[in-house]
């Protein structure tokens, strides 16, 4: 059995307005009572930094522990602090009362007697009864309690602890139910407890309770059995060095510090972080907002305390927690509430609804942002700030520990820090099969599920009818904050959730549970790291129902396509476009093609001939527009659904019988019975009145390209983007109004966008299994590189872009390159040149014959009538500039025999033709070129790198003419023959190959500026600016340089810049080599700017368009040693006065002439 780590959902005080919940007191009092509390939870405060002042370093560590337990220095009087006593004290109150506190006891609360009920429950209650005793030790122990220091509490908790040692946990205990409550839930309440009334309890009392928590937890990386991961061993380490501490047992403390530094590294399977952001736990279920959730909740707390101690984290890898934070929970926190779909089986949980468990995220972000270094710390409190400003819907003060309060309270009152704002980003999480868009007043989420991925997961009792939550399923989040909270869960109608494709039929309980099915083809592609295309081959469960299944996520607008929807299973398939929570009356208007529907509770038809839709939001900002094209048949139903969260959770630690009522309205389309590649196709448009939906349908900024089942396609036109699943390992190509736009060769996810002359390109293999290569065509020209990931490789720019794409070992994550459209320029990097002129001519009585239409060149040494040889002629008069390389290559497409030998001759005689040539005219050859030995499709490289760069650098023609022939008769077999320009191979024509300097566009770039600007980012800025003046006025010049696709030896490396604007006083400008490449271009400040380096050179008298140059060529073959970047500094080294600025262009710059180049020269 799994852990049942994630029943961590109660609290040391009643909120004054649980506006999630929305129950009554007398039912929120019940929860408290039968909830149960993790340190993670109850961790309330920071003291100073460093060791506390006690007898020895563990008393310090105690007494440190205790105040954060208690909530450290706060003010009674503070109307909210007040609030959450007054609250707290009332459910001490209660729990207190209701003990049983006779002599003969068999239980200690009358709802926990455990004489009759099933092992899971035997544990649960057990674990409960430690929680409220918890509960009464903090009301004993804080200050500002109704029943702070009251005597005769504390004798009731102190006969109740040894009477729960005494009967249920003691070292000699059997363990029975789930080993969770045992080793952790237990130890961990039951070490906070101990830690709470240290000074109070016997010496014998911490002895007996300190030694039945080391009998079930006394190894820091097991759980079970078996070797923890994940949150269970955070939590088990925490468990283990809280007693160790409590104890003085510097070993366990160490081994507990210890065991955490796997739990920082990234894992590539099984439970953790993972580098692309995912977490996953239970082996193969997504859970950053469950497990990984309480994994933050607890690590930070635990972090701190060690801090500054023997024992404190020094494991370099422990840095990953803050990329943790921008990565795998900032993307999935919309406006406090974190996302369901990361959530696993703790969606089926009342007192953990969605803004709930977004606070006990944000809660350990404020309490990082206290010990995180400066540039962390300032993004941490600004992300921070702005949930806690955009959740209107839950109360984060009301429900916040005394600590976290505090942090809120200073920040929101912080004037000095700037609330972030809403994050703009798409997100792809390949390792759990997940996706979310955040953009201007909505985020969209999905969920899906694959052969690597779960569909869900139901154990102890716990989220019972989750069997469609991993398929396919999708959120809208608006301003309608409630949508999913307000007890959405409950009663939504689980068989019909928004996005997916079901077959219709009665499920069981916690039916088809860690279901992986069949198919691999699930995942996505993004790119500008904005917009994306994910998709899923849906392999239902228990069915024959099959489907591809893709969704296009734009700027304002998500397009869903289907197709191939197929079962056999004499069943009805049906794909829900929506199933909303409405108003508390049901009133929320649907418009249809222009008509409302009727708003009547119990209203359902089905609608033929729709186009458009238009259903109003409960709040404003969450209204929603839908789009069919071509018009198809939606069916709709407004209803009132009544249940409770008993029917998706029967566990005793969570359940919840009240009896509840909410409204829905779902919107479907039915496939029928037994369909046979069934398709369909809609957008959601959110955010839109019913006026500006009825318009988008008149005119809409998407048009499918293709819906089939080897791809599906969809066009933007506004943004100018389209994103392409290709299903098959086939060359399937996506056309554009009747032309070719895209092909790929593979299984891949693809989407581009064009802008400002540029194509950005992203593209993914879904499937995870493709061990080599994507090869894509672009149907366009393009003339430069501007950047290219590592695995992307390009192989042509004209006339079509060629793109070889290395996905081996990239789990699922999306390759990217942007290039810049046009005409390619007259000295590209590599130039293929045909031949101009080829032909063979043979001797004896042939002697006169012409064989210039030959599709082969025959070469022989023979006797009269016999011989042949061959002359190509190629002529590179477009070629201009500096060469690097020239490489003939001839194809061999017939060989008589093995071994023979071949020889080519320069020609100088260049004015033959190849209708002409014959035995008797054909030129005289000098130098030999090269000899080699022929092998049948084998292709052959001649250099003739000097010979091209002498005529290139001549006055005559630019052309080049060579004899190839047999310097030896080995007999009649003694043939090979070549491809000639005539060959309807083109791979197999000769080619003059030409490769020139590799030009690089700057990969990164941006300035910084210092003083009030020292926080200020400038990476999308089109130049780059350098001066040297007052604080607020200095600023500085970063470029970089990715010579990931870079190989061999240069003889010349040079950086260019070009002036675009030039201040009028006399200015000079330097450039430093920096050792440190890890500044990214989005993220650079003056802050955080690397320091340091080389001086490379400097110069002065800089003019607006007059490229300046700088030497990196030592500096270039060291990188290409190393980590393949190379990063400069360009400042001014002094003061010329307020004008004394020069703006170099960035590779933002529109004309292309203007961008940060590097110039490699062989």
């Amino acid at each position: 059995m799994y852990a049942d780590g994630e029943n961590v959902f109660c609290f040391p005080y009643i909120p004054k307005e649980e506006k999630v919940m929305n129950v009554q007191r007398s039912t929120m009092l019940k929860a408290m009572l039968s909830c149960v509390l993790f340190v993670s939870l109850v961790i309330t405060s920071i003291v100073p930094n460093g060791k506390a002042y006690a007898a020895d370093e563990y008393d310090g560590l105690r007494e440190k522990w205790r105040s954060y337990l208690l909530g450290g220095d706060y003010s009674e009087t503070d109307t909210d602090v007040s609030a959450i006593l007054t609250d707290q004290s009332a459910l001490v109150q209660t729990t207190w009362d209701s003990m049983n506190k006779s002599s003969g006891r068999t239980y200690l609360w009358s709802d926990l007697d455990d004489a009759s009920v099933d092992s899971l429950t035997k544990s649960s209650y057990m674990a409960i009864t430690y929680s409220r005793l918890y509960t009464l030790a903090v009301g004993y122990a804080r200050h500002g309690s109704a029943t702070y220091q009251n005597p005769a509490l504390l004798s009731d908790l102190q006969s109740a602890l040894d009477w729960m040692y005494t009967n249920k946990y003691n070292p000699s205990s059997a363990k029975v139910g789930n080993w969770f409550d045992w080793e952790i839930n237990v130890p961990l309440t039951l070490n906070n407890t101990t830690v709470v009334l240290y000074n109070e309890l016997t010496a014998a009392q911490r002895t007996n309770y300190m030694n039945a928590v080391n009998q079930f937890a006394p190894n820091a990386t097991i759980t079970n059995g078996s070797t923890a991961t994940g949150a269970n061993r955070v939590w088990k380490a925490t468990a283990v060095g809280i007693r160790g501490m409590i104890v003085k047992d510097s070993a366990k403390l160490t081994s507990a510090r210890d065991a955490l530094t796997d739990v920082f590294a990234y894992v590539t399977s099984g439970d953790g972080f993972y580098a692309d952001g995912s977490f996953i736990q239970h082996t193969a279920h997504p859970y950053t907002g469950g497990y990984g959730k309480s994994l933050l909740e607890t690590i930070v707390p635990f972090m701190y305390l060690l801090n500054g101690s023997t024992w404190a984290v020094t494991a370099p890898a422990a840095q990953n927690l803050y990329t943790w934070i921008y990565e795998s929970f900032e993307p999935l926190l919309y406006k406090g509430a974190m996302m369901d779909m990361s959530r696993g089986r703790e969606i089926s949980r009342r007192a953990s609804q969605d803004h709930a468990l977004g606070a006990k995220v944000i809660a350990p972000i404020l309490q990082m942002a206290q010990f995180a270094p400066a540039v962390d710390a300032a993004r941490l409190r600004s992300m921070a700030k702005s949930w806690l400003q955009e959740d209107t819907y839950y109360d984060f003060n009301a429900n916040a520990t005394l600590y976290h309060l505090g942090l809120a309270k200073q920040i929101m009152g912080d004037t000095s820090i700037t609330a972030r704002g809403e994050l703009m980003k798409y997100k792809q999480y390949p390792s759990m099969d997940r996706a979310v868009q955040l953009r201007p007043g909505f985020a969209f989420a999905l969920s899906m599920s694959s052969s690597r991925i779960y569909n869900y997961e139901s154990i102890n009792e716990e989220n019972l009818k989750g069997w469609y939550t991993g398929e396919g399923m999708t959120y809208l989040y608006n301003n309608d904050l409630a949508q999913y909270s307000d007890e959405y869960w409950a009663l939504v109608d689980k068989y019909r959730l928004p996005g997916t494709t079901v077959d219709v039929r009665t499920r069981a309980d916690g039916s088809g549970s860690n279901y992986k099915s069949a198919k691999n083809w699930v995942g996505g592609a993004d790119v500008a790291g904005q917009y994306g295309v994910s998709g899923m081959e849906l392999d239902a469960w228990s069915s024959t129902l099959a489907a591809r299944k893709s969704w296009f996520m734009f700027d304002d607008e998500i397009v869903a396509l289907g197709a191939g929807i197929t079962s056999t299973d004499n069943r009805t398939i049906e794909t829900i476009v929506e199933n909303r929570k409405i108003n508390d009356v049901g009133s929320n208007g649907l418009t249809v093609n222009g008509t409302v529907k009727s708003t009547a509770l119990g209203w359902s038809e089905t609608m033929t001939g729709v186009n458009w839709m238009h259903l109003a939001g409960s709040s404003a900002g969450s209204d929603i527009g839908y789009y069919f094209p071509g018009g198809t048949t939606v069916k709709g139903l407004r209803e009132a659904r009544t249940g409770s969260w008993a029917s998706v959770n029967t566990y005793a630690k969570t359940l919840d019988t009240t009896v509840l009522t909410k409204n829905f309205l779902t919107l479907w389309q039915d496939h029928g019975v037994n369909p046979t590649n069934g398709q369909y196709a809609y957008a959601l448009l959110p955010n839109r009145t019913s006026a500006q939906v009825a318009s988008y349908a008149a005119n809409p900024n998407f048009s499918v390209l293709v819906n089939s089942t080897d791809v599906q396609a969809v066009q933007e036109t506004t943004l100018g983007a389209i994103g392409a699943n290709f299903w098959t390992d086939a060359v399937n190509t996506v056309a554009v109004g009747g032309a070719p736009f895209l092909t790929s060769n593979k299984k891949a996810s693809v989407m581009t966008v064009e802008s400002g002359g540029d194509i950005e390109l992203g593209v993914s293999d879904p499937t995870q299994a493709n061990t080599g290569t994507i090869e894509l065509e672009l149907y366009k020209s393009a003339s430069a590189v501007v950047a290219a990931e590592p695995g992307v490789t390009v192989v042509q720019l004209s006339p079509t872009i060629k793109l070889s794409v290395q996905v081996g070992g990239a789990k699922g994550q999306t390759r990217h390159v942007k290039l810049t459209l046009g005409t390619p320029p007259s000295s590209p990097p590599q130039v293929t040149i045909p031949s101009y002129a080829d032909a063979f001519v043979r001797n004896g009585t042939y002697a006169t014959n012409n064989y210039g239409s030959s599709v082969q060149l025959e070469v022989k040494n023979d006797t009269a009538s016999y011989a042949r040889e061959g002359f190509l002629q190629f002529d590179f008069t477009a070629v201009s500039g500096p060469v690097a390389s020239a490489k003939i290559r001839l194809v061999p497409v017939n060989v008589g025999m093995a071994g023979i030998t071949n020889e080519a001759a320069l020609v100088s005689d260049t004015t033959w033709t190849e209708s002409l040539l014959t035995w008797n005219n054909k030129p005289a050859s000098s130098t030999v070129l090269g000899t080699w030995t022929p092998v049948l499709g084998t292709p052959v490289e001649l250099d003739v790198t000097s010979q091209v760069q002498s005529a290139l650098a001549g006055t005559g023609d630019k052309k080049l003419s060579l004899r190839i022939y047999a310097p030896t008769n080995p007999g009649s077999q003694g043939f090979a023959f070549y491809g000639t320009k005539e060959q309807t191979d083109s791979a197999k024509r000769p080619a003059l190959i030409i490769t020139q300097p590799i030009t690089l566009t700057a990969s990164a770039d941006s300035y910084v500026r210092n003083g009030t600007y020292a926080g200020d980012n400038y990476g999308t800025a089109t130049g780059l600016v350098t001066k040297n003046s007052t604080s607020g006025f200095l600023r500085e010049t970063y470029v970089k340089f990715d010579l990931s696709a870079v190989t061999g030896t240069f003889s010349s490396a040079k950086v260019r810049l070009v002036p675009t604007s030039v201040g009028s006083f006399a200015t000079t400008n330097q450039a430093e080599l920096l050792t440190d490449d890890s500044w990214s271009e989005s993220a650079l400040t003056w802050n955080n700017r690397p320091t340091g380096g080389t001086l490379l050179g400097s110069w002065s008298g800089m003019t607006a368009g007059v490229p300046i140059e700088i030497d990196v060529t030592s500096q270039i073959q060291a990188a290409l040693t190393g980590d393949h970047l190379i990063s400069l500094r360009i400042s001014s080294p002094t003061d010329s006065g307020s004008a004394g600025d020069i703006t170099y262009g960035s590779r933002e710059k529109s004309d292309v002439s203007l961008r940060p180049v590097l110039i490699l020269q062989p």
